[in-house]
């Protein structure tokens, strides 16, 4: 039974026609819950981008190369791209978008060029390998999404 339901029977129940605060209180918890539940996708989002910065060095010591996309990866190395899930990015996507080593700037990824999918993102030249989550916008920590990444 979803909260203002329950309220609202309590409320009839004990004869107040009106509980003041009701509506702030289902909004306030309503606000902690999308809190919960984004701080949640985060995490599970930094620890799916643990997994591909593991495979990537895994592969990088197997096959003696930087793999050309994150597909290269599977199955050998991870089992299937994770899908991300982060509601600042919008909806959940699978997949990955691979950038050509333009879109490096002095070793990290410039920004203005991404697209912004909301995918993993994949991108490496002759001596690095970056991979990170296409969005533009802030984590929790308020860094843009394309910073959280690893660098190998």
């Amino acid at each position: 039974m979803r909260l203002s339901a329950a309220l609202a029977l309590l409320a009839a129940a004990s004869g107040c026609a009106d509980l003041t605060g009701a509506g702030e209180v289902r909004t306030d918890l309503e606000s902690q819950s999308t809190a919960v539940e984004s701080s949640i996708r985060e995490t599970e989002a930094r620890g799916s981008l643990g997994q591909i910065e593991n495979a990537i060095a895994s592969y990088l010591r197997g096959e003696g190369h930087i793999p050309q996309s994150l597909e290269d990866l599977v199955p050998k190395y991870l089992g299937s791209i994770p899908p991300l899930d982060i509601p600042a990015c919008g909806r959940r996507t699978e997949g990955a978008q691979n950038y050509p080593a333009a879109v490096l700037r002095d070793g990290q990824v410039d920004g203005s060029r991404l697209k912004g999918t909301g995918r993993w993102g994949y991108v490496h030249d002759e001596s690095r390998v970056i991979v990170f989550v296409d969005c533009l916008k802030p984590s929790s920590s308020g860094a843009p999404w394309y910073r959280v990444r690893g660098v190998f």
